[in-house]
């Protein structure tokens, strides 16, 4: 613990100072012994000082929780001896105190082990180090302070709330393993795709027996199996605009989290792209414990000041799986992301890019000069909008207002075989 004097042993030392100075300066012997009085006292004082015995711990009723949850934060603090004990929490800009004062003043007696606790808001998404607990324990007399900085600070993780989504984009191609989409292909399965006369191998349990009475030939139907596909999520993370309440990464860690739980739900490989300043992947997995490393993934998603030029060439192989359905979050501001996405696209992926820039929030500045430019640069963003759907890939809209499932609404309708519907 760090000792330090306070402003009381500063100011009996000035006393006794100024006491026997103006005693030997008068010849006053009275204003001498008020000098020696004080100065007995700052010598009997810290004769008195040692440092206490603290034992404190800082603790979190639980380490994730999800926007807009409360979190209990405890300190425990036990002493060998009878001292008021301040304790100051240092709370960070991004939590809400719910109620108090992040600093307070306990009571303990020699051997008690008191506890205080402090209600913090988790609004917004992100992983955060709680603390430090800052402690300060007076000496007898007031005169000497021990300070001590808890460096033991709890993980807090807060996972971003997500809307649970119905329909997202229907993949073009599926993979052999089972799923909850409609394969193009005929075979074992739910979906009904056609009749064909019964050939050897063929089970029975398969024969259309009102055909075959029509046709005096066995038949059998055909229908399409149920298999699943791979998605990779891209992330935009280049930069960062603040829209009102939320910027731009929230809502695409939003909307990331919501398209991976519902791709996920259906038993989809689900893969993370964070394309930024720092290269970030996820390989393309499924089951509950990808859950867990989607959201760890999130977490970390930030935006990283960076010149350098990013490609996927840098990917290593086997991020973007051969038929993967790439779902796209991005403001569209910064080239090199624009440049990824159109290198995607021609690469044959199937491509949705969802823009999470609402132009009706950027207003133009107060000068001519500040008008035209935000003209010329929502000119700009409509030309690569267009550019994208002339491609062929779909460009939605998402502000934030609505769920992403009212965004994802707008896409081309397709069939349960991903084939466009004219």
């Amino acid at each position: 613990m760090t000792k330090s004097g306070t402003q009381k042993l500063v100011s009996m030392t000035a006393l006794a100072a100024a006491g026997t100075f103006l005693g030997l300066a008068t010849s006053r012997p009275e204003l001498a012994a008020i000098g020696a009085t004080f100065l007995a006292s700052v010598v009997v004082g810290l004769a008195l000082v040692r440092p206490p015995q603290l034992d404190v711990e800082l603790t979190i009723d639980r380490d994730r929780c999800i926007e807009g949850d409360e979190v209990v934060v405890t300190a425990t603090v036990g002493s060998d001896r009878t001292d008021d004990v301040e304790l100051g929490l240092a709370v960070d800009p991004r939590l809400r105190l719910l109620e108090g004062r992040n600093r307070t003043t306990i009571a303990l007696g020699a051997g008690d082990v008191r506890e205080h606790e402090w209600r913090l808001g988790a609004d917004r998404w992100g992983a955060y180090a709680i603390g430090p607990l800052a402690v300060r324990v007076h000496a007898p007399g007031r005169l000497a302070t021990f300070e001590h900085v808890h460096e033991g600070r709890p993980l807090l993780k807060v996972f971003p709330r997500f809307d649970r989504i119905r329909r997202s984009f229907p993949p073009r191609d599926t993979q052999i393993y089972s799923g909850d989409y409609t394969a193009r292909s005929a075979d074992e399965g739910i979906e009904f795709a056609a009749v064909r006369p019964f050939v050897h191998g063929d089970s029975v349990r398969r024969v259309n027996w009102r055909v075959t009475s029509r046709r005096r030939t066995l038949h059998v139907n055909l229908s399409h199996p149920e298999r699943d596909t791979d998605v990779v999520l891209f992330l935009d993370a280049f930069t960062e605009v603040d829209v009102g309440a939320e910027t731009t990464l929230d809502l695409i860690v939003r909307g990331a989290s919501a398209l991976a739980e519902h791709h996920l739900r259906r038993n989809d490989r689900v893969g993370l792209l964070g394309f930024g300043g720092t290269l970030r992947w996820l390989t393309a997995s499924m089951g509950r414990t990808h859950r867990y490393r989607v959201a760890d993934f999130l977490l970390d998603v930030s935006p990283t000041f960076s010149y350098a030029w990013k490609d996927i060439r840098l990917l290593p192989h086997g991020t973007l799986p051969a038929t993967a359905v790439v779902l796209a979050l991005s403001p569209l501001i910064d080239d090199r992301a624009i440049t990824a996405l159109t290198d995607i696209a021609a690469r044959g992926f199937p491509l949705v890019i969802i823009d999470t820039l609402p132009v009706d929030r950027i207003k133009p500045g107060g000068t001519p000069e500040r008008e035209l430019a935000h003209r010329v640069w929502r000119m700009k963003r409509e030309m690569v909008r267009e550019r994208f759907i002339n491609a062929g890939v779909p460009v939605v809209a998402w502000s934030g207002e609505t769920g992403i499932e009212a965004a994802l609404s707008h896409l081309p309708k397709r069939d349960r075989t991903g084939v466009p519907l004219r």
